[in-house]
């Protein structure tokens, strides 16, 4: 019997699920890098977003990374993963315009991972770490000034309600990785095995299509839809955005990683810095 569940209903944080899936509590989780960036910021190597600058190049970094992170997921989860899962881009849903970086300034912005936090910060931004299932009522009631998600996922618990702008796009694609527990894995039988690799593998080319062809662009006429007023970013915006990641988010990564020597540093300059130019 396969029982599908969330976090929220299983009262669940998406940081525990390294350990959880580990320990086989859950017999299989969907792992988003964001969640266990902290305890893992390797896998933030393909994530380090603003100097990613278009959708293609964020495709790249992803696939040139993904085997030594399958690898070093399956070493620490006690897991298998059978393929990735893909979000789209990110925008701020905000009260008000932003048009400038001066617009961040101070604001209480928040974020759903550690690598999005320093780029919120870098901007001027004060980020805060809000559970999704949370956002909502942090917006209505003023706790937070704006929160950072992907299109779909925001316009799915309708918080269009609560803000009025929706600026962006941060490049951004979220990876998650569908992993198994290693010993529920050993249990079954080769044969079926065999079939969820297929399928896993059908998902994952799937998914990346629907996300980029339909879920990503919904994420904009599905909030106006709502209400909201879509705000491309202004090149000063790009611009300033690139320079925090720079600035702030590769760096603040390198030393979560231990420092320029580390394994994380030699992959980002082996396999992203070439794609992203950094």
């Amino acid at each position: 019997t396969i029982e599908i569940s969330s976090f929220p209903e299983l009262g669940l944080a998406g940081p525990d699920t390294l350990r959880l899936v580990e320990d086989g509590t859950l017999g299989m989780v969907e792992i988003y890098s964001g969640y266990i960036g902290g305890d893992l910021p390797i896998v933030d190597v393909a994530n380090l977003w603003g100097v990613i600058g278009d959708i293609d190049t964020n495709w790249k970094t992803i696939e040139a990374v993904q085997g030594p992170i399958h690898k070093i997921i399956e070493e620490r989860s006690n897991g298998i993963v059978l393929a990735e899962s893909y979000y789209g881009n990110n925008y701020y849903y905000t009260s008000k315009k932003i048009s400038s970086p001066a617009d961040l300034e101070g604001m209480k912005i928040r974020s759903h991972s550690t690598v999005l936090g320093d780029l919120i910060d870098g901007m001027g931004g004060d980020a805060q770490f809000v559970a999704f299932s949370e956002v909502y009522t942090a917006l209505e009631r003023g706790i937070l000034d704006g929160a950072v998600t992907c299109g779909p996922c925001g316009a799915g618990l309708r918080w269009f309600e609560v803000s009025d702008y929706l600026n962006g796009p941060i490049i951004s694609i979220g990876v998650t990785y569908i992993t198994v527990n290693k010993d529920r894995w050993d249990a079954i039988p080769a044969d079926l095995q065999a079939i969820m690799k297929e399928e896993a593998m059908i998902h994952q080319k799937e998914n990346r299509r629907v996300m980029e062809d339909v879920w990503d662009p919904a994420g904009i006429t599905n909030n106006v839809d709502g209400g909201m007023e879509f705000v491309p970013f202004t090149q000063e915006l790009k611009d300033a955005l690139k320079q925090a990641s720079i600035d702030v988010v590769i760096p603040n990564w390198v030393d979560r990683n231990g420092g320029p020597d580390s394994e994380a540093a030699k992959m980002f300059n082996e396999h992203v810095g070439p794609i992203v130019g950094v």
